[in-house]
C-alpha cells in the first residue's frame, strides 16, 4: 500500500509541476492561467490533452512542437520530472502528517518560482501573496516549537536578505529579498539562515561552470531562484542531520 501511494505522490509531483509551469510562466506576463489553452510559443498551436502529459507527452514528441517541429525547451519535463520526486520523497519522508502538507507547500512555491525566474527573472508578487498565508496556515498547523517561531523566521530571512540587498547596492533582486521572507515562515529562523548560506554556495558553483563552458558571460545576470530552491530543500530535509553532526564534531 505505501508503494503505491507514493506511486501516486510521484502522479500528483508531475501534475502539479506542469502546473506550476504554466503558473510560472502566465502570471508575471498578467495572463491567465485558465485560458487561453497552452500553445506552442513559436506557431501557436493548441496543445491536444495528449500533448500535455507531464514528462511523457515530451518523450513521445521527442522534445517537438508536433505542428512546425521546434524543439520544446528540456526544462519543462525537468521541472515536471523534479515535481514527481519531491512530492513522493516528501511522502516518504514525512507519511500522513501536517509536515506533509509543509513540504508540499514549500515545494509547490519553489517550483512555480523556478520557471518564473528562469522564463523572465522575475519572483511576482502575486505568486507570494498567494502561498504567504498558505504558508502560515500550514506552519502553524504542523505545531511550530512555539507561536513566535514563523514570525521571527519571517522577519530573519526577509530582514538578511534585505541588508544583502542594500549591501550589493541593489545586486540582489528584491523578489528574493521576499522570497526569503516567506521561506523563513517555512524554515524557521535558523534554518533559513542557513539556506541562505547553501543557496550562495550552489549559486557559485553553477556559476563558475557556466562561465568555464562560456554559457554565459562576464556581469551577465544569472537566475537565483533555481539555487535558492536547491539550498531551501537541502535544509528543509537534511539541516537536521548537518546540526547534529556539527555539535557530535565539537562536542
Amino acid at each position: 500500500m505505501t508503494t503505491l501511494i507514493t506511486i501516486y505522490f510521484f502522479l500528483l509531483g508531475l501534475i502539479m509541476a506542469s502546473f506550476t509551469n504554466v503558473v510560472g510562466l502566465r502570471i508575471p506576463v498578467g495572463e491567465s492561467i485558465v485560458r487561453p489553452r497552452s500553445r506552442c510559443p513559436q506557431c501557436g498551436h493548441q496543445l491536444s490533452g495528449w500533448e500535455l502529459i507531464p514528462v511523457v507527452s515530451y518523450l513521445l514528441l521527442q522534445g517537438k512542437c508536433r505542428t512546425c517541429k521546434s524543439h520544446v525547451s528540456l526544462k519543462y519535463p525537468l521541472i515536471e520530472l523534479t515535481g514527481g520526486l519531491l512530492y513522493a520523497y516528501a511522502f516518504i519522508r514525512f507519511g500522513w502528517t501536517i509536515e506533509l502538507a509543509v513540504a508540499l507547500v514549500l515545494t509547490s512555491l519553489l517550483l512555480t518560482l523556478v520557471m518564473s525566474d528562469l522564463a523572465y527573472m522575475l519572483v511576482p508578487n502575486k505568486i507570494l501573496l498567494f502561498f504567504l498565508p498558505i504558508s502560515l496556515i500550514v506552519r502553524y498547523l504542523s505545531g511550530p516549537e512555539n507561536w513566535y517561531n514563523p514570525i521571527i523566521g519571517g522577519l530573519t530571512g526577509f530582514l538578511l536578505l534585505f541588508l544583502i540587498f542594500l549591501l550589493s547596492r541593489q545586486g540582489m533582486g528584491a523578489g528574493d529579498v521576499k522570497l526569503f521572507g516567506v521561506l523563513g515562515i517555512l524554515l524557521g529562523p535558523l534554518h533559513v539562515v542557513i539556506a541562505l548560506f547553501v543557496a550562495a554556495f550552489v549559486g557559485s558553483v553553477v556559476g563558475i561552470a557556466l562561465l568555464a563552458t562560456k554559457k554565459v558571460a562576464r556581469k551577465q545576470p544569472i537566475p537565483f531562484v533555481p539555487s535558492i530552491a536547491a539550498g531551501a530543500l537541502l535544509t528543509y530535509y537534511f539541516a537536521e542531520s548537518w546540526i547534529a553532526d556539527y555539535l557530535a564534531l565539537f562536542l
